[in-house]
């Protein structure tokens, strides 16, 4: 209807026009120095109108043929940029999915376009990281292109991994240090340089690293416990047999890194050799009052037969806890056997041995009931000794 209506306005227009048109006797004359040119108004009307329109479309088509070349070379650059995109898509998919040869071609692919940025091979360089092929990490990330970019963070994070498994931990370390106060506070730049200084025995330096990684959740929990008893270890080495040296390296440990069962047999094996031998106890008893380790048990018996009086007490408590426990019920055994307390020590040795005999256990009944006076006993037991010692050296 809307068009209809249209059209009949345009007829009536065009009429009107006619009309007036027909009526219209007036001329309009032009003159050109010498030169007069005579016209009707209504071909000067027809003729002013032509030109406009005439003039308009040139303006346009030289407005849209100056534009050409800049839209032209708009399409040619977005269609670099889809394939530039679409290539570190790909390249990521394989870094995902450990597609070490997608990862290449996808480099490939990107340096085709001729547009290729940074990131093209860091992620390239990340896949090979991934697949230990460290050689050609370092290749790629020396490349020119690969140093002009945005991610100049990235960039060293993945050169100083490449220096730490070449065991260049200097230079690790210089790289790190170089970078600047916010990127160093990033969660995988802060590994890497607890790894740096492990890495130049820099345990004290080492420590507080790693202290700094567990508050940016750098580390998983494997991660955790290697790190920590490596830098446990390091600093024990370091303080030889001294005491002042091993007591200041457990003064500072924290109550969070001594539920470590590595850290706490470190710890002890150092104080040990130290001759802290009551503060080596102290410290596991700690630990086992805390949380009962049976993996602990083994450490804790050699410190505890040296001070046994001030033991017994503890041994007899985590005895009550776990009274089946094998481990316990002889270290509880040899504990009372070191204070004299022959019917104690008999008793525990006698429930070990019915469960799990052996001839260390025999033995150890046999000397017990010698030094009880009892005669008798002890060659019963030096009897089961031997037939032990016959049938071991039977199976040899």
């Amino acid at each position: 209807m809307k068009q209809l209506i249209g059209l009949l306005l345009v007829v009536v227009v065009a009429v009107a026009v006619t009309l007036m048109a027909q009526g219209n006797a007036s001329k309009v004359l032009v003159f050109f120095g010498q030169y007069r040119i005579d016209m009707s108004l209504n071909f000067a009307v027809v003729a002013i109108l032509l030109l406009f329109f005439v003039l308009h479309i040139t303006l346009r088509t030289w407005r849209a043929s100056s534009q050409l070349p800049g839209k032209f070379k708009e399409y040619w650059m977005n269609r670099k940029q889809n394939a530039l995109l679409k290539a570190n898509t790909q390249g990521l998919i394989a870094l995902i999915t450990g597609d070490e040869q997608g990862a290449q071609k996808a480099l490939n692919q990107a340096s085709k376009t001729g547009i290729e940025t940074d990131l093209s091979y860091l992620i390239r360089a990340m896949s090979a990281i991934q697949a230990d092929r460290f050689d050609v990490a370092e290749d790629i990330l020396n490349q020119e292109k690969a140093n002009v970019g945005e991610h100049s963070h990235a960039l060293v994070v993945l050169r100083a991994k490449v220096a730490l498994f070449k065991q260049d931990f200097t230079g690790a370390l210089a790289m790190l240090e170089a970078m600047d106060p916010l990127a160093a506070r990033l969660p995988q730049v802060q590994r890497l340089r607890m790894l740096a200084l492990i890495g130049l025995a820099r345990w004290q330096e080492a420590l507080i690293q790693y202290r700094a990684c567990v508050s940016a959740s750098a580390l998983t929990q494997s991660e955790k416990n290697e790190a920590l008893i490596r830098i446990y270890s390091g600093l024990c080495d370091a303080a030889g047999q001294d005491p002042g040296q091993m007591q200041q390296v457990l003064s500072n440990s924290k109550a969070a890194e001594l539920e470590l069962t590595g850290v706490l047999r470190v710890l002890a094996a150092g104080l040990t050799r130290c001759g802290l031998i009551t503060a080596a106890r102290n410290m596991l008893e700690t630990g086992l009052t805390q949380q009962f380790n049976r993996e602990l048990l083994p450490v804790y018996h050699a410190v505890a037969v040296l001070e046994p009086r001030e033991s017994l007490p503890h041994v007899e408590r985590l005895l009550a806890q776990q009274p089946t426990d094998l481990r316990l019920l002889e270290l509880a055994a040899d504990v009372c056997e070191r204070e004299q307390l022959w019917g104690k020590a008999i008793s525990r040795f006698e429930t070990v041995y019915a469960s799990q005999p052996s001839a260390h256990v025999a033995g150890k009944l046999e000397r017990l009931y010698e030094a009880a006076n009892q005669g008798e006993r002890a060659k019963v037991w030096r009897e089961k000794l031997n037939h032990h010692l016959q049938n071991d050296r039977q199976l040899a």
